[in-house]
């Protein structure tokens, strides 16, 4: 039996985000069917077709594999993209079993359970269910295989088979890294967990429900994983416990982990403040520790009663100022839209951070209603309004209104001088052209040069199209077949068009755009609550020149809506008066006034993906 395993990446027009995607569930899977001796070859999808991929090269992917059986890790980023890819599946593949596993796999998942396009879910904690799948799916029981921890789809109803005890030892699973099945991500980074479960009981999360109790890795099995991140050079391991300060024998896993790092190699944790005591910060600086994730979400007795959270404001204080003393960079949580919360509640825990200086970076994140949670179960109770698709983004509360929720990320905006909903430019540059066996991610239209056609299959997650032609519309119709038959096959890629601002035609230009871009509803067009267009699966970039012969790049919303300032990043060393002409040139252009943010235009992109991506040149 041939079993394919495939965990897509969170999509971002710069690639960043893919880099990162490491398939760990997947590799649980492989290895601890491995250890059981399940029949099946077992091949996890590689890096870059899974991370950097469009919908196509996933799908050509599969084809060429031919599995019997096909496992998707669903999660909040990824769970449309898949159900899509899932559908596909089973038109080409008929005989193929689709099975979906993650967070998003729930009871109550009414958006996963309105989709007929797999056979099986997998409920909570996996391994043994997975197993114990393929031995019944070998033995002939394909419909209803008497596994526990399944929902079963037959005759367009979901069933659940009962639920699964959890696993007591889980070093009876092998490590995917030690056993080479996994490997680091793209960017030279290792995720890890060293505990499976939570001790905290938010009722917005969903992990504790699936794993109540903390059970721990061996200190022996995190240890070699750790040597095995120092001798492949790595820069850093995160590891993914929810508390990481509260695992068993904490003290004894960092005196183990801190002789075998190298200075080279740092790790990243969330963990509560209120957990630390100096003893245990300064184990975790000797062992590694570079970065943390705090989470705060509010300051508000009555909001954190709702979600079963806790706050001691002195221990609070003191864990993080601890960290920050021994130059741990801390990141500092807080939720919008939390049940209980008020406007002036979200803004006095902002100002509570800020002023005591809690953090080197604050976040703020909207409220999402998770599917399997406690608090999805309350929202008639509490008066929740939210998102029926991922991410399931509260949308009105008792306290809080949709305007108040944006308010909250603009005052939270000025109070940090940073974006919380930040514009992620395209890769418009790439000194490599098409090669074999690399994913295009720009498309450049000159009127020069007539390369080879372009295949769906090999379009990238994001993709770049930069014309040069100062008359777009005459060259729109010679691009609007070749252009629709790419995102009619890839419409979950995401698309960024770039031309010359002499170019741009107002309504005739947006409405050529419109035509061309895919119909599919992007859990990336959800943010409401973005300061700027939350239109972010197709997007239009105007390229303008300072009058030094520097780039400038202005986002034109799809949809133009006044309440929302415009995006423009300008070259770092351009004067004020840039700012100015640029105003005039793009008032001129749009027909109104426009309120313009400007920021500066820095390249971070990892030179790693000038050898994993490449552009293709085309006529118009």
């Amino acid at each position: 039996m041939k079993v394919a395993l495939i965990q897509l990446p969170l999509q971002s027009h710069d690639y960043i985000y893919s880099l990162e995607n490491i398939p760990l569930a997947a590799g649980y899977l492989k290895s601890y069917a491995s250890a059981r001796n399940a029949p099946a070859d077992i091949i996890i999808c590689p890096q870059d077709i899974a991370n950097l991929g469009g919908d196509a090269a996933v799908l050509r992917w599969v084809e060429h594999v031919r599995p019997d059986m096909v496992g998707f890790s669903c999660y909040l980023w990824n769970v449309q993209r898949t159900l899509h890819l899932c559908s596909l599946i089973r038109q080409r593949l008929e005989d193929c079993l689709i099975v979906l596993g993650g967070p998003e796999v729930t009871t109550d998942n009414d958006f996963l359970a309105s989709h007929d396009c797999f056979h099986f879910g997998v409920v909570g904690e996996g391994e043994e269910t997975f197993v114990e799948l393929i031995r019944s799916v070998m033995d002939g029981q394909r419909d209803f295989p008497g596994v526990k921890g399944l929902i079963v789809r037959r005759d367009s109803k979901v069933h659940f088979s009962g639920r699964r005890g959890r696993m007591k030892d889980l070093d009876a699973i092998p490590s995917p890294y030690l056993k080479g099945f996994i490997g680091p991500s793209l960017n030279r980074s290792m995720l890890m967990e060293t505990v499976r479960g939570c001790p905290m009981r938010c009722t917005y999360c969903y992990y504790h429900k699936s794993s109540p109790h903390v059970r721990a890795f061996a200190i022996e099995r995190i240890n070699e994983e750790f040597t095995r991140a120092r001798d492949g050079r790595l820069d850093e391991v995160t590891i993914i416990d929810p508390c990481f300060a509260r695992r068993p024998d904490l003290d004894s896993l960092l005196a183990a982990i801190a002789p075998v790092r190298s200075g080279r190699l740092r790790f990243s944790c969330e963990l509560n403040a209120e957990d630390l005591t100096p003893a245990i910060v300064d184990d975790l600086v000797r062992a590694g520790l570079a970065h943390v994730e705090i989470g705060l979400q509010s300051t508000n007795e009555k909001a954190l009663r709702t979600i079963g959270r806790r706050f001691m404001r002195d221990d609070f204080i003191r864990g993080v100022k601890m960290l920050r003393s021994k130059g741990v960079r801390v990141v500092t949580d807080i939720m919008a839209g939390l049940p209980g919360d008020t406007l002036d509640d979200v803004k006095r825990s902002i100002d509570f951070v800020l002023t005591e200086d809690l953090c080197d970076d604050l976040s703020l994140y909207p409220l999402s209603i998770l599917p399997g949670t406690l608090l999805r179960r309350q929202v008639r109770h509490l008066g929740i309004n939210h998102q029926c698709e991922p991410p399931y983004l509260v949308t009105q509360t008792s306290d809080m209104g949709c305007e108040d929720i944006r308010e909250a990320f603009r005052y939270a905006e000025d109070a940090t001088g940073r974006d919380f909903f930040p514009v992620e430019l395209p890769r418009t540059d790439s000194s490599k052209v098409h090669g074999h066996g690399t994913i295009i991610h720009r498309i450049v239209i000159d009127g020069k040069d007539d390369g080879p056609d372009v295949s769906p299959d090999e379009i990238g997650q994001a993709l770049c199209i930069k014309i040069y032609s100062h008359d777009f519309i005459s060259a729109q119709e010679s691009l609007k077949e070749r252009v629709q038959a790419l995102l009619a096959k890839n419409p979950f890629t995401l698309v960024s068009w770039v031309m010359p601002e002499e170019a741009y035609r107002g309504s005739e230009t947006i409405e050529g755009l419109s035509c061309l871009c895919s119909k599919v509803v992007h859990p990336s067009d959800r943010e409401y609550m973005a300061t700027f267009t939350p239109e972010r699966s197709c997007r239009l970039f105007l390229e303008g020149r300072t009058t030094s012969g520097g780039v400038i790049y202005t986002q034109v919303p799809i949809h133009p809506d006044a309440s929302r300032p415009i995006w423009a990043g300008l070259p770092v060393d351009a004067v004020p008066e840039e700012e100015l002409l640029h105003k005039e040139r793009m008032e001129r252009l749009l027909g109104f006034k426009p309120d313009i943010r400007y920021h500066d235009l820095e390249d971070t992109s990892p030179d790693v993906l000038d050898d994993l991506l490449s552009s293709r040149y085309i006529k118009a």
